[in-house]
């Protein structure tokens, strides 16, 4: 099953973008396309456990977002998924300049500043027990960006700008006896979500927009109320629930989840890879081919599967969940540039979907 290209859709712009001057010299030729970083899918395969991240950048080396994290640990089977997309409109202001390198903008050094607050809270409560709670992670991340070094001077000023802003997409997990106990923590509009054999997707988070409908989200690009970042006072939101294993969790950029057609479409494109796959890491290099030629951002996704015995059980699981997304006209996009048609095609699809993708969300927010 193969996902149709969607319309490209710029990156987020809350502001103008500042890219650093070019060097002194004959200007090379313009090259007839963007062209994407060389990705770096990463796998892990253990008993009971399958993990994998994707990671692929727009402009090579100039990603705004962090390489995504996925950390499980063994002793206490304790876990965090997480992923940071810098905000690149508000945060486009250059922030530091590496010796005899690029310049970075805000929007860089924010989400990989994030990266390590979160990997750094993580080992804290699994290590020494710190308390996993919205609060303790919210800390960690402000001590990490106030210790940031001076940032550069620039004329960019504004209401929207933001120093080092970024999104944030987790999910601490636990196994124990009852089954997996999950926290979904975030901030901005990277996502939490469940893949379950039975029922398919399902959000475990909400955007921090206005909007709460994610059609009218991938129709509109909403811009955020809520990120990360080092000036303003910010949220992490959390969100908490059980599952009984088998189970997937992950998180994703809009990269991933925000250049579709439908939100059915992201599951389309997790499950048309996973048949395919012989094992995690043929997964993570699936996924990766297949996301490159439809995003026009950086796409970060992070995921563990927790309960089946081995790769194969983990495909099996899912063959009936395929089967049946395959037949239910989620792929079946108008063809040509009837856009009313469009609208038609996704707004029916989209109620058949709606309710079993809304239905572990946290509530709408007054």
């Amino acid at each position: 099953m193969k996902i149709p290209p969607q319309p490209p859709r710029p990156p987020r712009t809350d502001e103008p973008s500042t890219e650093p001057p070019a060097p002194p010299g004959p200007a090379p030729d313009p090259p007839a396309e963007a062209q994407p970083a060389a990705p770096r899918p990463w796998s892990a395969d253990h008993t009971h456990l399958q993990a994998l991240t994707v990671w692929t950048e727009r402009s090579p080396g100039h990603g705004e977002d962090a390489e995504p994290l996925a950390a499980h640990h063994l002793p206490s089977g304790s876990g965090l998924l997480a992923v940071f997309d810098g905000s690149g409109g508000s945060g486009a202001a250059p922030a530091w300049n590496e010796p005899d390198g690029p310049t970075r903008t805000n929007a860089w050094v924010g989400a990989r500043i994030a990266r390590l607050a979160a990997e750094c809270w993580f080992q804290r409560v699994v290590l020494h027990g710190e308390p996993d709670t919205p609060d303790r992670l919210k800390y960690s991340l402000r001590r990490m960006l106030e210790a940031a070094p001076a940032r550069t001077r620039t004329r960019i000023s504004g209401s929207m700008r933001r120093a080092l802003p970024t999104t944030l997409a987790a999910l601490r997990y636990r196994v124990d006896d009852e089954g997996v106990r999950w926290r979904a923590l975030w901030a901005g509009d990277s996502r939490s979500y469940a893949l379950l054999p039975g029922s398919g997707l399902h959000a475990l988070s909400r955007d921090d927009t206005h909007e709460e409908d994610a059609l009218a989200q991938l129709r509109q690009d909403p811009p955020m109320t809520n990120v990360v970042c080092a000036d303003r006072e910010f949220t992490v939101n959390a969100h908490d629930g059980l599952f009984q294993e088998p189970c997937v969790l992950l998180t994703a950029t809009d990269g991933f989840f925000g250049y579709v057609h439908t939100p059915a479409q992201f599951e389309c494109l997790l499950l048309a890879t996973l048949v395919r796959a012989r094992d995690a890491a043929e997964w993570a290099a699936l996924l990766t081919e297949s996301i490159v030629p439809m995003t026009a951002d950086d796409a970060s996704l992070s995921l563990v599967a927790l309960g089946f015995e081995d790769f194969s059980g983990l495909r099996k699981a899912f063959t009936e969940r395929y089967d049946g997304v395959a037949r239910s006209g989620y792929q079946d996009v108008p063809p040509g540039d009837d856009q009313d048609a469009l609208r038609r095609w996704q707004d029916r699809t989209w109620a058949s979907y709606r309710s079993e993708y809304e239905k572990l969300m946290p509530g709408v927010r007054e």
